[in-house]
Formats: structure tokens, sequence, C-alpha cells
């Protein structure tokens, strides 16, 4: 009987010290994740509301992981002028594109917004935005 009261101790140790070590996996799974915007750049005024260049970076540790970019005059979530997701296994994700918004008055303001996945089940994420208007 001791030997098998000993031997359920043992076990319910070795367990406990496995989830352990899960735990502490699980803190170095997230990627740390940097958002740049390089074009336009937040508050700015763009040049010409016919050439529009939209440039962001993402840079991960590792990876990329479920990349999503918004675009959207201001205040009008449903009209998307950018709706794009990506999943890269890069550690540097470039998005250039050129929009014409001269459809829009002059001096609307758009908003950007970036979100990332720090992890590759996305369960923690870095989100970024800016604002630019045009002339």
């Amino acid at each position: 009987m001791k030997n098998l009261l000993l031997f359920g101790f043992l076990l319910i140790g070795l367990l406990a010290a496995g989830c352990s070590d899960d735990d502490d996996d699980d803190d170095h799974d997230h990627d740390e994740v940097t958002i740049e915007f390089l074009e336009p750049t937040d508050g700015a005024t763009v040049a010409a509301a016919d050439e529009v260049h939209i440039h962001i970076r993402v840079t991960a540790e590792e990876e990329v992981h479920d990349l999503e970019i918004k675009m959207h005059p201001e205040g009008d979530e449903s009209d998307l002028i950018i709706d794009f997701d990506a999943h890269s296994h890069e550690s540097t994700f470039d998005f250039e594109e050129d929009y014409d918004l001269s459809s829009y008055p002059a001096g609307t303001e758009f908003h950007i917004d970036v979100r990332v996945a720090k992890d590759h089940e996305a369960t923690e994420f870095e989100i970024e935005d800016i604002h630019f208007q045009i002339p």
C-alpha cells in the first residue's frame, strides 16, 4: 500500500512539473511585431488625391502571422477601400499599393488600421492605426 501511495505522489509531481514547463513555453511563442507606416505618415496631407501611395512594413522576430489591413474614410467603416488579409512565413512583409481617392471631397480624412497576430494561433495581436487626408 505504501508503494502505491508513493507511486501516486510521484505521478502527481511529474504531471505538475510537465504542466509548468508547458506554461513557460507558451510565454516564448509570441513574436515581437513592428508595424511601420512609411507612406503616408500619421497626420499627413498627401500630395495628390489621384495617386495615393500606401506603404506599410510589418516586421516580426520569426514570421508575420494573420495580417489585416483596412482603410476607409474617417467615420465610414462600411466604405472599405482596403480590405487586405495575408499570412506570410517571412519575417518582413511589405504592403505597397497606389489608390485613386480623387472621387472623395477635398480634405477627406482616411483611417488605416493594421492588425497582426503575434502567434500562429492568433491569440494576441499588435494593432496600429493612422489618419491622413487628401488635399
